[in-house]
């Protein structure tokens, strides 16, 4: 049975090597991770059966799992490069051109990996075995060893190239964090948020939900796949200025939009079950 080794156990990480104990494969999991205090936890709670604050683990592994932030992938693939030759490496960022890039520059033959999932918490106190159930997961080539591992902790393999993965999430995803952060910044600004706050529900709440990730993985989200974002940044505002343009004019026709939203949602929702 393969040794797997996931370098970096934060949320992502330590959620995977979770997922792999309870898929009771056969796999031995092992960490890395540069923060000892995490490394300490890992051990304690069984989530891996060996870890290092360095890479050496990898030594022992014969597939090896990225999972460090994205601002911290180039200087990492660049360590692997010298101690992967032969072995089987993935990674689990959210963006993939920019990654696939410095895998290649280290001399490592990346699969490009990202798990379409997430929660707004973070580090290893927030991993679950139960995160990637049921979710998409992009890889960037179809490598049985690490498409195995995928299905065993329940996610849905989904094969595409760099370019078509960041161009796609750019607008359900990426995009969608953006959105989340200029209305929270918009509507906490007011004069009277005080008020406003006491008044706030369920719709603050869904709307509000993404701005509350972690900064850090989306600013590198930001630098990695700029030019994407910004594309579907300009689509938004052409839509709010549709609907800024209905609304000031009083035309009935906003409500048609409205249920055009609805139904686009609802099909989405019911496709995605």
């Amino acid at each position: 049975m393969p040794t797997v080794a996931v370098v970096g156990l934060g949320l992502m990480g330590s959620s995977f090597a979770m997922a792999l104990n309870a898929a009771k494969g056969g796999q031995t999991v092992v960490g890395s991770d540069r923060d000892p205090h995490t490394v300490r936890k890992a051990l304690e709670q069984g989530i891996v059966a060996s870890a290092a604050e360095d890479l050496s683990v990898v030594d022992i592994a014969d597939l090896v799992v990225v999972a460090v932030p994205i601002l911290a992938m180039r200087e990492t693939l660049a360590a692997l490069g010298p101690r992967v030759k032969g072995k089987v490496v993935t990674d689990m960022a959210s963006t993939k051109s920019s990654v696939m890039q410095w895998a290649s520059a280290a001399g490592i033959d990346l699969v490009g990996g990202h798990p379409m999932c997430g929660r707004e918490a973070s580090g290893i106190d927030a991993a679950d075995a139960e995160l990637f159930r049921g979710a998409p997961w992009v890889l960037t080539r179809d490598e049985p060893s690490i498409t195995s591992l995928v299905a065993a902790v329940g996610a849905h393999p989904l094969v595409m190239d760099a370019a078509q993965h960041d161009h796609l999430v750019a607008g359900v995803s990426h995009a969608a964090f953006l959105l989340s952060v200029a209305y929270v910044l918009a509507v906490s600004g007011r004069p009277d948020w005080a008020e406003a706050s006491q008044v706030a529900a369920s719709g603050f709440r869904d709307m509000s939900r993404l701005a509350g990730g972690d900064p850090d993985l989306y600013a590198g989200i930001a630098a990695t796949n700029r030019e994407e974002i910004l594309e579907q940044l300009d689509g938004v505002a052409a839509a709010l200025t549709r609907l800024r343009r209905h609304l000031e004019g009083n035309d009935p026709r906003l409500a048609e939009l409205f249920e055009e939203a609805r139904r686009l949602r609802d099909r989405w929702a019911r496709e995605s079950r």
